[in-house]
């Protein structure tokens, strides 16, 4: 991989981790309280909201740090020997479908179906699915070249 692109490719997951840390430890727990205030009839939703919300970031965290490994692998030209690190990436976006499908059923249950809520889990859920797919067609892709035998053309 150029060393540009890998540096960019950190940088870019290296941010992306820290603005999600700032998003679970701050921003969700004062939104998730100011919701609450404002409309007590959710009031019994905050803290099941924030702990679903720091476990959801959390699956997306792990992923992204299994991604900066398959970066510096694919830097070291050893991007063949991913397979694992790439299953390992979509088991944490299983995690989070898991997660989203929990609090559909949960939420549909308590009758909280608000549309923005509603569309934001089928559309994060649709996100996951998709990106489990690649990874798992990759991670297989990577497992069948690095099992068949190579040839050479000298």
């Amino acid at each position: 991989m150029n060393r540009g692109t890998s540096l960019a490719l950190i940088a870019v997951l290296v941010v992306a981790l820290v603005a999600s840390v700032f998003i679970q430890v701050w921003v969700l727990p004062a939104e998730a309280a100011s919701v609450g205030a404002a409309f007590p009839e959710v009031s019994l939703l905050v803290v099941p909201g924030i702990t679903w919300g720091v476990l959801a970031i959390a699956c997306w965290q792990v992923a992204a740090v299994f991604g900066l490994r398959v970066v510096v692998l694919a830097r070291q030209h050893r991007f063949e020997v991913a397979h694992g690190w790439l299953l390992a990436m979509a088991g944490c976006l299983v995690a989070f479908l898991v997660l989203v499908v929990a609090a559909f059923i949960a939420l549909s249950v308590m009758g909280y179906t608000t549309p923005g809520v509603m569309l934001g889990l089928i559309g994060g859920g649709l996100l996951a699915l998709i990106a489990i797919g690649a990874l798992g067609a990759l991670a297989r892709f990577l497992r069948a070249g690095a099992s068949s035998p190579q040839y050479s053309h000298d």
